[in-house]
Protein backbone atom coordinates (compact mmCIF):
# COMPACT_ATOMS: atom_id res chain seq x y z
CA UNK A 1 0.00 0.00 0.00
CA UNK A 2 2.81 2.44 0.87
CA UNK A 3 4.57 1.64 -2.40
CA UNK A 4 1.41 2.34 -4.37
CA UNK A 5 0.90 5.66 -2.57
CA UNK A 6 4.50 6.62 -3.24
CA UNK A 7 4.14 5.67 -6.90
CA UNK A 8 0.93 7.70 -7.26
CA UNK A 9 2.42 10.75 -5.55
CA UNK A 10 5.47 10.59 -7.83
CA UNK A 11 3.21 10.20 -10.85
CA UNK A 12 1.21 13.26 -9.82
CA UNK A 13 4.35 15.28 -9.05
CA UNK A 14 5.84 14.86 -12.54
CA UNK A 15 3.41 17.22 -14.31
CA UNK A 16 3.82 19.77 -11.52
CA UNK A 17 7.61 19.63 -11.81
CA UNK A 18 7.36 19.98 -15.59
CA UNK A 19 5.00 22.92 -15.20
CA UNK A 20 7.38 24.61 -12.73
CA UNK A 21 10.27 24.08 -15.13
CA UNK A 22 8.28 25.65 -17.98
CA UNK A 23 7.47 28.65 -15.76
CA UNK A 24 11.17 29.03 -14.89
CA UNK A 25 12.11 28.83 -18.56
CA UNK A 26 9.49 31.46 -19.43
CA UNK A 27 10.75 33.78 -16.68
CA UNK A 28 14.34 33.41 -17.86
CA UNK A 29 13.25 33.86 -21.46
CA UNK A 30 11.42 37.11 -20.69
CA UNK A 31 14.50 38.49 -18.90
CA UNK A 32 16.67 37.42 -21.81
CA UNK A 33 14.20 39.08 -24.18
CA UNK A 34 14.34 42.36 -22.24
CA UNK A 35 18.13 42.22 -22.09
CA UNK A 36 18.28 41.39 -25.79
CA UNK A 37 15.91 44.23 -26.66
CA UNK A 38 18.18 46.70 -24.87
CA UNK A 39 21.30 45.10 -26.38
CA UNK A 40 19.86 45.41 -29.90
CA UNK A 41 19.72 49.18 -29.41
CA UNK A 42 23.50 49.26 -28.85
CA UNK A 43 24.85 49.04 -32.39
CA UNK A 44 28.08 50.95 -31.71
CA UNK A 45 29.65 49.89 -28.40
CA UNK A 46 32.26 52.65 -28.32
CA UNK A 47 29.71 55.38 -29.00
CA UNK A 48 27.43 53.93 -26.31
CA UNK A 49 30.18 54.11 -23.66
CA UNK A 50 30.95 57.69 -24.79
CA UNK A 51 27.25 58.54 -24.38
CA UNK A 52 27.29 57.14 -20.84
CA UNK A 53 30.41 59.21 -20.07
CA UNK A 54 28.62 62.35 -21.30
CA UNK A 55 25.56 61.56 -19.16
CA UNK A 56 27.73 61.01 -16.09
CA UNK A 57 29.55 64.30 -16.73
CA UNK A 58 26.19 66.09 -16.86
CA UNK A 59 25.17 64.32 -13.65
CA UNK A 60 28.35 65.51 -11.92
CA UNK A 61 27.58 69.09 -13.03
CA UNK A 62 24.12 68.85 -11.48
CA UNK A 63 22.14 68.88 -14.72
CA UNK A 64 19.90 66.09 -13.46
CA UNK A 65 19.45 67.70 -10.06
CA UNK A 66 20.99 66.86 -6.75
CA UNK A 67 22.15 63.26 -6.53
CA UNK A 68 22.01 61.03 -3.48
CA UNK A 69 25.25 60.44 -1.63
CA UNK A 70 27.14 57.52 -3.14
CA UNK A 71 25.07 57.48 -6.34
CA UNK A 72 27.90 58.78 -8.46
CA UNK A 73 30.27 56.06 -7.25
CA UNK A 74 27.65 53.40 -8.04
CA UNK A 75 27.11 54.89 -11.49
CA UNK A 76 30.86 54.93 -12.16
CA UNK A 77 31.09 51.27 -11.15
CA UNK A 78 28.20 50.43 -13.49
CA UNK A 79 29.84 52.45 -16.28
CA UNK A 80 33.08 50.52 -15.84
CA UNK A 81 31.14 47.24 -15.89
CA UNK A 82 29.50 48.24 -19.18
CA UNK A 83 32.84 49.31 -20.67
CA UNK A 84 34.46 46.01 -19.61
CA UNK A 85 31.61 43.97 -21.07
CA UNK A 86 31.62 45.83 -24.38
CA UNK A 87 35.40 45.94 -24.75
CA UNK A 88 36.45 44.23 -27.97
CA UNK A 89 32.89 44.08 -29.31
CA UNK A 90 31.29 46.21 -32.00
CA UNK A 91 27.78 45.85 -30.62
CA UNK A 92 26.08 44.40 -27.56
CA UNK A 93 24.49 41.46 -29.37
CA UNK A 94 27.97 39.90 -29.62
CA UNK A 95 27.89 39.36 -25.85
CA UNK A 96 26.86 36.07 -24.25
CA UNK A 97 23.29 35.97 -22.84
CA UNK A 98 24.47 36.25 -19.20
CA UNK A 99 26.68 39.19 -20.14
CA UNK A 100 23.72 40.92 -21.80
CA UNK A 101 21.79 40.54 -18.53
CA UNK A 102 24.72 42.09 -16.61
CA UNK A 103 24.75 44.92 -19.16
CA UNK A 104 21.00 45.38 -18.68
CA UNK A 105 21.37 45.58 -14.87
CA UNK A 106 24.19 48.12 -15.16
CA UNK A 107 22.12 50.25 -17.55
CA UNK A 108 19.17 50.13 -15.14
CA UNK A 109 21.39 51.30 -12.27
CA UNK A 110 22.67 54.32 -14.21
CA UNK A 111 19.18 55.21 -15.41
CA UNK A 112 17.79 55.02 -11.88
CA UNK A 113 20.63 57.15 -10.52
CA UNK A 114 20.10 59.84 -13.15
CA UNK A 115 16.33 59.81 -12.63
CA UNK A 116 16.99 59.84 -8.88
CA UNK A 117 14.62 56.87 -8.63
CA UNK A 118 16.64 54.08 -7.04
CA UNK A 119 13.47 52.40 -5.70
CA UNK A 120 12.16 51.95 -9.27
CA UNK A 121 15.35 50.33 -10.57
CA UNK A 122 14.85 46.78 -11.83
CA UNK A 123 17.33 44.20 -10.52
CA UNK A 124 17.47 40.66 -11.87
CA UNK A 125 19.10 37.87 -9.89
CA UNK A 126 19.46 34.14 -10.41
CA UNK A 127 18.34 32.11 -7.42
CA UNK A 128 18.08 28.41 -6.72
CA UNK A 129 14.69 27.70 -5.22
CA UNK A 130 14.20 25.24 -2.41
CA UNK A 131 13.55 21.78 -3.79
CA UNK A 132 15.02 22.50 -7.21
CA UNK A 133 18.45 22.27 -8.77
CA UNK A 134 17.59 24.69 -11.53
CA UNK A 135 18.23 28.38 -11.03
CA UNK A 136 15.42 30.81 -11.73
CA UNK A 137 15.76 34.46 -12.59
CA UNK A 138 13.77 36.86 -10.47
CA UNK A 139 13.36 40.45 -11.63
CA UNK A 140 12.03 42.91 -9.06
CA UNK A 141 12.44 46.60 -8.43
CA UNK A 142 14.48 47.68 -5.43
CA UNK A 143 11.23 48.72 -3.71
CA UNK A 144 9.68 45.30 -4.37
CA UNK A 145 12.77 43.53 -2.99
CA UNK A 146 12.68 45.68 0.15
CA UNK A 147 8.96 44.95 0.63
CA UNK A 148 9.57 41.23 0.16
CA UNK A 149 12.35 41.30 2.78
CA UNK A 150 10.15 43.29 5.18
CA UNK A 151 7.36 40.74 4.75
CA UNK A 152 9.73 37.84 5.39
CA UNK A 153 11.10 39.51 8.55
CA UNK A 154 7.59 40.31 9.75
CA UNK A 155 6.47 36.72 9.17
CA UNK A 156 9.46 35.35 11.04
CA UNK A 157 8.89 37.77 13.93
CA UNK A 158 5.18 36.84 14.12
CA UNK A 159 6.09 33.16 14.22
CA UNK A 160 8.61 33.73 16.99
CA UNK A 161 6.15 35.82 19.02
CA UNK A 162 3.47 33.15 18.81
CA UNK A 163 5.64 30.27 19.99
CA UNK A 164 4.22 28.67 23.08
CA UNK A 165 6.61 27.16 25.62
CA UNK A 166 4.66 24.92 28.02
CA UNK A 167 5.43 25.27 31.69
CA UNK A 168 6.37 28.94 31.67
CA UNK A 169 3.16 30.23 33.13
CA UNK A 170 1.12 30.06 29.96
CA UNK A 171 -1.31 27.53 28.68
CA UNK A 172 -0.69 26.40 25.14
CA UNK A 173 -3.72 26.20 22.88
CA UNK A 174 -3.82 23.60 20.17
Amino acid sequence: MKLRTLFLSCLLALPLAAQARIAEDTETASLAQRADAEAEKITDAEAFVDEIDESLALAREGTYGRLKRGSMAQAETARNKIADLLEGHENAMELQPDERIELYNAQELITAMIRNDDKGRMVCKKEIRLGSRFPTTECLTVAQREEKARGARSGANDTLRNVCIPGEGQACAR
